[in-house]
């Protein structure tokens, strides 16, 4: 090592060595401020009261969002009760309707098969008879009928020799 290369070296070393110092003497009087800050009554009363302050603000604003969701929650919970309500009623409603239909297409279906039955009933009742009145007349030509000979009528047809019978 050269003597120029020495003395940067010994540079270095005095510079880093005050750089040091400056730090240390920096902190020192950091500490040492906030220390004699803390000393005065007037300081860490202020320092308290801020403290206090930024405390006080904190709960209330922790009040604030705790009121304002107990609100969104109470007005969450009305919405959903009158969903319920509303869906009761008309599902209520829906039932009753299909109640009333079920019971009307019912009557309706015993009303026309009654009326069917009926209808059945009368044509069977009136074949029966046109069958009976019409075995009374296809046995009626059988019997004969003993007509005097004075009470016979005779109907008279002209014949022409002119015309040809048809």
């Amino acid at each position: 090592m050269t003597n120029s290369d020495q003395l940067l070296t010994e540079e270095e070393d005095s510079t880093s060595s005050l750089v040091k110092v400056m730090i240390g003497a920096l902190i020192g009087a950091t500490v040492g401020g906030i220390a004699g800050a803390l000393t005065n009554k007037r300081v860490v009363s202020r320092i308290n009261q801020t403290v206090k302050d930024v405390g006080d603000a904190a709960k209330d604003a922790a009040r604030g969002v705790n009121d304002t969701v107990k609100g969104v929650g109470d007005a969450v919970q009305s919405v959903a009760m009158g969903v319920n309500d509303t869906v009761s009623d008309v599902g209520d409603a829906v039932k009753d309707a299909a109640e009333g239909v079920n019971g009307t297409v019912k009557d309706t279906f015993y009303s026309v098969k009654s009326t069917a039955e009926d209808v059945n009933t009368t044509v069977k009742s009136t074949l029966d008879s046109i069958k009976h009145q019409s075995e009374d007349i296809m046995e009626s030509p059988k019997d004969s009928i003993d007509v005097p000979a004075e009470e016979m009528l005779y109907k008279l047809v002209p014949v022409s020799p002119s015309k040809p019978e048809s």
